[in-house]
């Protein structure tokens, strides 16, 4: 039986090639392909020998090469979003908490051998203005900025100063994170942005929860009389 992911997705990674459909099976090739290689060097022959269906099938499923990259990537945005709701809805977390709970999210896969940066950031690099690929640039586009409102959506209960300017902060180091450990893979990078997540949003706290006490430079401290 197929497992099925976020918004409909069948979980293509957590099961082998011939526990799925032919879409699926093309989904998970050319998902294996795109992320260990590169887009633009994987081409649809290879990934309809490597899923073993035929070429009319291929085509069936997915018209163009374009709106095969494009299904990739909206198959890696809902798994990554998947991972971060996880990780962020744990019972117990203060707001700050939820905040920070995305770095936790990105210690595990940026330690595994088989990490090759984030697909979207290299998507971007294969799919430029430049290229002619409307379909492939909205889907890259739309996961950047879901990935803008996912922050600023936890960011909102803490109550700070300029925001906006907090949420662009936090997404500068969680790419700096992603990017910089596709070749250091040092996991101290990623608990080291932590903390300056933490700091910067301690930082910029308007107030606490308790009447009469206010936030800091991460100190907690009693207002004036």
């Amino acid at each position: 039986m197929q497992k099925r992911g976020v918004r409909g997705f069948v979980d293509v990674d957590g099961q082998s090639l011939d526990a799925l459909a032919p879409r699926e099976r093309i989904l998970k090739t050319a998902s294996d392909l795109f992320y260990r290689l590169s887009i633009n060097s994987v081409g649809i022959d290879r990934i309809i020998a490597e899923s073993g269906v035929a070429k009319m099938t291929f085509y069936k499923h997915f018209p163009s090469k374009a709106d095969l990259i494009a299904t990739y990537l909206r198959y890696k945005s809902d798994a990554w979003f998947q991972m971060l709701a996880t990780a962020t809805e744990r019972a117990g977390l203060s707001p700050l908490e939820r905040v920070l709970a995305i770095f936790d999210a990105l210690e595990e896969p940026l330690r595994a051998p088989s990490f090759r940066g984030c697909p979207f950031v290299k998507g971007l690099a294969e799919f430029g203005p430049e290229a002619n690929s409307p379909n492939v640039q909205a889907t890259i586009a739309m996961y950047f900025k879901r990935l803008h409102d996912f922050v600023a959506s936890l960011i909102a209960p803490l109550a700070l100063s300029m925001p906006e300017k907090a949420v662009v902060q936090i997404l500068s180091l969680v790419h700096g994170s992603i990017v910089i450990a596709q070749s250091t893979r040092d996991p101290a990078l990623v608990e080291a942005n932590r903390d300056a997540a933490r700091l910067l949003l301690e930082d910029r706290l308007i107030s606490s929860s308790e009447p009469g006490v206010c936030k800091t430079a991460g100190q907690t401290v009693s207002a004036p009389a």
